[in-house]
């Protein structure tokens, strides 16, 4: 699955799980805000997920360097890595998460388009 079909997969998932936020789709992330107080319009990062995730080795840590970067350059919010169910490296992703103390959990893919949470964010 290609990381284009798997942003539409995910904004669908996000849509329906949380309607009245905001999801914000970029290149490698999407972000869901959520309104910071119900008076005003202020709005503050709910969760991230990762969306790019290369096959070889190398990209696969390097994505997950820069998970772990923008989870704490934000505050520690809930992070997210999305792969294909069909990833090499998704064990070793278990495994690395699985055992980490910080708010980053791991999302698989279906080729069907199920989403499946596989890890969820260590939150305090």
């Amino acid at each position: 699955m290609v990381n284009e079909g798997i942003s539409e997969v995910l904004c669908r998932w996000l849509s329906s799980l949380f309607p009245t936020s905001i999801i914000r789709s970029e290149e490698d992330r999407i972000e869901v805000y959520e309104v910071e107080d119900g008076y005003s319009i202020g709005y503050r990062m709910a969760y991230c997920i990762m969306t790019k995730c290369g096959l070889e080795l190398t990209d696969c840590y390097r994505n997950l360097g820069q998970c772990i970067v923008h989870c704490i350059e934000n505050g520690f919010v809930p992070t997210y890595i999305a792969v294909p169910e069909d990833y090499p490296h998704l064990r070793r992703l278990e495994k690395i998460l699985g055992v980490i103390n910080l708010p980053i959990g791991l999302i698989a893919i279906s080729p069907e388009g199920q989403v499946r949470v596989v890890i969820k964010p260590h939150v305090p």
